[in-house]
């Protein structure tokens, strides 16, 4: 009777230390994405004397890493490639073209659910090249925030990979030199499907 207890006991403390190592959420990752691009170029081209359209093309790709610190706070750097963004006026057939990058350090906020589920949230800094075709802006590069909600997926059978399905942007402010227009604020953003790797 004493052995069988002794075993139950044994038994009972390996599962819970399975469960436990099971629920361990932190260390380090990396990933990559691949996404949509998009763009409110906030009245850039507004005051112009000819109809100007903006569109942005192609796809936005990301290369993430990170750490995860427990259960709710992990830190991440990113390097974000975007898609063509083309300003093109309707009646000359002209366009001027930025091909954005982003590299950001964020805090990544969330809660991991037992069953592998992360809702999660992104605030934190980004250092934008926009890449101008033209030299129209006196500086193409600057300082941006960038934000983004999400949630994350790691299914219990594959331990250390994770899926995550989310929207990022970065905000940045265009300054005018004009007297007469005011400075615009940009938002270059980006739906995305990712996949990343815990170390």
């Amino acid at each position: 009777m004493k052995n069988k207890m002794m075993v139950a006991a044994a038994l009972v403390t390996a599962m819970s230390a399975g469960n436990v190592l099971a629920n361990e959420v932190d260390g380090f990752y990396l990933g990559g994405a691949i996404g949509t691009t998009g763009i409110d170029d906030g009245g850039l081209y507004d005051n112009t004397l000819q109809p100007i359209t903006v569109d942005a093309d192609d796809s936005t790709f990301k290369v993430i890493a990170g750490y995860q610190f427990n259960r709710i706070v992990a830190v991440e750097a990113q390097y974000t490639k975007y898609g063509d963004v083309v300003a093109k006026n309707a009646i000359t057939q002209d366009t001027y073209t930025w091909k954005p990058t982003a590299f950001s350090i964020s805090a990544n906020l969330g809660y991991t659910f037992d069953n592998g589920f992360r809702p999660f949230g992104i605030i934190g800094l980004a250092s934008i090249d926009l890449d101008q075709s033209l030299p129209l802006l006196q500086d193409d590069s600057g300082e941006g925030v960038r934000y983004g909600m999400g949630v994350e997926y790691t299914p219990p059978q594959y331990g250390n990979v994770s899926f995550k399905l989310g929207y990022e942007a970065d905000a940045f402010v265009i300054e005018s030199a004009s007297a007469f227009d005011s400075d615009k604020d940009i938002v270059i953003d980006s739906f995305y499907a990712a996949v990343a790797y815990r170390f």
